[in-house]
């Protein structure tokens, strides 16, 4: 099997496809992917408390990567932190007036962006893809 013909490397062309337009597009706002995926999070859970905690987690990265990221949102008056009152361990993070500002114009690319990708799948095809995904992901995790 010839590279070009990995799935490995596929979704690795893909992602990469992605993450440029994406780029592209965000620049505008001054916001990265990477940022951008933590507003829609928020925006996502904006009924619920969300924690520092709780971001490492769904995004399956490190302390230092969220840090790092949730810094720069909150330079950029994206987002809000609060020390939480009854742990002051822990720290809340929240959607500020300036990234729900943002939200419409980001969430019109990201439809755009899946419907691009998925237009020439039936129903079927993509709820079968979608079905597919999460079970290399899975495998990929146990690996």
């Amino acid at each position: 099997m010839h590279q070009r013909d990995e799935i490995g490397f596929f979704i690795k062309l893909i992602n990469d496809c992605i993450e440029k337009k994406a780029n592209q597009t965000l620049k505008q706002f001054d916001l990265t992917l990477s940022q951008a995926r933590i507003l829609f999070y928020l925006h996502d859970h904006k009924e619920t408390t969300t924690s520092q905690k709780d971001l490492e987690d769904f995004f399956e990265v490190t302390h230092p990567t969220i840090i790092g990221i949730l810094n720069r949102l909150e330079r950029k008056e994206f987002i809000r932190s609060e020390t939480n009152s009854k742990d002051k361990r822990v720290k809340n993070i929240f959607l500020a007036d300036k990234g729900g500002k943002v939200f419409c114009s980001m969430d019109h690319f990201k439809k755009s962006t899946e419907q691009k990708m998925l237009q020439d799948l039936t129903v079927d095809q993509i709820k079968e893809l979608q079905s597919l995904l999460k079970i290399v992901y899975k495998n990929i995790q146990t690996f």
